[in-house]
């Protein structure tokens, strides 16, 4: 799909990449920069930094950089032009919808629009058909207002057989890829297809970012050979165990209150978020999985579990605080009153009674298995005993944090009313226990068989290619340390900075390779008129230029704020950048010259052997002793570069 340049520089300015990247990671601001775990690889330490002036993100682990389009290009495995489109949809800023761009588009971007197509067409089913009023009472009826519709994009499913089918084609989207997006069924035999969803009120189910992924369906009167709910099968885009149900509505909600409320169905979702309680999410229509509670965990720190009093409920619970706490957050549980759900009790009463309750009822983990074990008879045994103290120690085994582990075996001494001490070396062997286990299966995967070894080139083969690697080898040096000094002025500052630099500088001071690359790119910029820095981390040039651009501009270390607390003064390089210049050109031209005398010593070393004639070497020698000096007085400011 072609996007004028004019139009994804609009989307760009307008998408807030801190914003953004915090939809999957959870970010926290050091200076002026903002640092979490990188989200494309494990890491125990943040080595994840982004920078919002820039817009730009720079992994110091894994060296992944780039702007908020690579971003969301990595994140959700989608072109340039439908990540153009997402970020678009979420900026309010509108594209053109052309049959050939649809035509065009990958097999991905095409299930989303059909997705979309899908969901448009529910809705306005619900809201603007007299076929739909029927859907639209019940949800009236169950207390749900236009507000809240629009909100969840709540629609209706048409009884009939194509009906979504035929409006899909007559709008150009293929029953083939209707097909794709688990929309619609082929017939038993073989020829055409027919409408998945069929009377019955839809649910769309977004991702975390607001892409149509899916659909749930409820049917409004219990019909016998009727299941109560269907949902959209797993396709190319959605995989159940990835996906809560709310959480594109909840997640600013969650981030506020860092806690999440997890129930069972959409209802109860919407339901509670009406009500004034938005930090809710749901299942969708699966056991909570490892993948869901990740998720959870880039917005919350505490998981709060709403589960039914029966003994199924209790153990999806119990299943549900072991993920949490596995993933190093704090698992609460709550069991709502009389049987009600929390569609049904915030109906009843508001929801800041449910709120109020939910303060005052809930269970830290270790709370909630005793009361389970006591509830179900388990205490009244001494084996029953042992068994509860066994589960409760298995669960702070999980916790990945030594001292959140210390602070739960504390309390659950208090709560089994057993001294720490006699707690302690169980606690132990299972963390032992666990540690055995992990060596094992990296044993098994060192073990595992593996690929055969592809057999060594000729001796003469592997001396060309060394001598064909060298000049590469010598383009990818690394840049000094003042050198990144002046790549970031001039990248931060601008036509002004790059005047003032290279009109000191010659381009061969730059170490060769992506820093004298960055350095003409600059040039040619400021030949053509305008420097684009942004340029740098669209993909128009080398990996290599563009890791280089971030990792000068993004710091990953900063003066602590305790500094200033203390009223004592840290310059950056942005508060002076002439000075910072004007340094670093000074150390590095003091380097180069060094660099220089030891090569003409050692050539004045080889010559003497050979008993050559030496003044003409002495003759450089000395000229460029003198050059130290004039550099150390920065005299060269009144040079010009040549």
């Amino acid at each position: 799909m072609f996007i004028p340049d004019h139009k994804v520089e609009e989307i760009r300015a307008a998408s807030d990449i801190v914003d953004i990247v915090s939809d999957y990671v959870r970010m926290k601001k050091q200076g002026s920069n903002y640092f979490g775990l990188c989200p494309f690889h494990n890491e125990k330490t943040p080595s994840f930094s982004v920078n919002l002036s820039m817009g730009i993100y720079k992994c110091f682990g894994c060296s992944k950089v780039g702007n908020v389009f690579q971003f969301v290009m990595e994140m959700e495995s989608i072109g340039f032009p439908e990540a153009v489109r997402m970020l678009a949809e979420r900026a309010g800023i509108p594209l053109p919808e052309q049959e050939e761009d649809r035509q065009q588009a990958s097999e991905i971007e095409s299930i989303y629009h059909a997705l979309r197509f899908a969901a448009r067409f529910f809705y306005d089913q619900l809201t603007q058909t007299e076929a739909g009023k029927p859907a639209l009472e019940y949800l009236t009826g169950r207390g749900f207002t236009p507000t809240t519709i629009k909100h969840f994009g709540l629609g209706y499913a048409l009884d009939r057989w194509d009906a979504l089918l035929k409006e899909a084609e007559q709008n150009h989207v293929t029953p083939e890829m209707l097909e794709k997006a688990g929309l619609v069924l082929s017939r038993k035999e073989g020829k055409g297809y027919y409408d998945r969803f069929r009377g019955r009120v839809i649910f769309p189910i977004f991702s975390h970012v607001g892409k149509v992924l899916g659909f749930g369906g409820r049917i409004m009167t219990a019909t016998p050979d009727q299941p109560k709910y269907i949902n959209s099968p797993e396709t190319k885009v959605y995989n159940k165990s990835r996906v809560l149900y709310g959480l594109y509505q909840a997640k600013h909600a969650i981030r506020k209150s860092e806690e999440v409320i997890l129930v069972e169905g959409y209802t109860d979702v919407i339901a509670l978020h009406q009500a004034g309680v938005a930090n809710v999410v749901a299942s969708s229509g699966t056991a909570l999985t490892p993948e869901q509670v990740k998720m959870i965990g880039r917005y919350a720190r505490r998981v709060l579990l709403l589960y039914d009093a029966d003994t199924a409920g209790a153990d999806a619970a119990l299943r549900g605080i072991d993920l949490v706490l596995s993933q190093g957050l704090s698992a609460y549980a709550i069991a709502l009153p009389g049987g009600d759900d929390p569609d049904s009790y915030v109906r009843q009463h508001s929801g800041e009674a449910f709120q109020e309750y939910a303060k005052k009822h809930r269970q830290d983990f270790a709370a909630y298995i005793y009361g389970m074990a006591r509830r179900r008879g388990q205490l009244d045994t001494p084996e029953g005993q042992a068994e509860t103290m066994h589960v409760i120690l298995a669960s702070i085994a999980r916790i990945p944090d030594p001292l959140m582990q210390e602070t739960f075996m504390r309390r659950a001494s208090e709560v089994l009313d057993v001294p720490d001490m006699q707690l302690r070396p169980v606690l132990s062997k299972l963390l032992q226990d666990q540690r055995n286990q992990v060596r094992r299966e990296a044993r098994r995967e060192e073990i595992a068989p593996t690929a055969p070894r592809p057999p060594l080139p000729p001796l003469e083969a592997t001396e060309a290619s060394v001598q064909e690697q060298a000049p590469s080898a010598v383009q990818e040096s690394e840049p000094l340390p003042q050198e990144k000094v002046l790549l970031r002025v001039m990248l931060e500052h601008g036509r002004p900075m790059l005047e003032f630099i290279l009109n000191h500088m010659a381009l061969e001071e730059f170490t060769a390779g992506p820093s004298r690359e960055i350095v003409e790119i600059l040039l040619q910029m400021y030949r053509e008129g305008a420097i684009e820095t942004q340029r740098f981390f669209d993909g128009s040039f080398s990996d290599a230029v563009q890791r280089l651009a971030a990792g000068v501009l993004v710091d990953r270390y900063e003066p602590s704020e305790n500094w200033a607390l203390r009223k004592i003064s840290v310059p950056r390089i942005n508060e002076d950048p002439q000075m910072a210049a004007t340094s670093a050109m000074r150390l590095l031209k003091l380097i180069r010259v060094k660099t220089a005398i030891d090569q003409h010593k050692e050539k004045m070393y080889r010559a003497s052997q050979g008993q050559e004639d030496l003044l003409a070497l002495q003759s450089e020698l000395m000229h460029l002793l003198e050059l130290k000096k004039q550099i150390d007085r920065r005299e060269f400011l009144q040079w010009n570069a040549s």
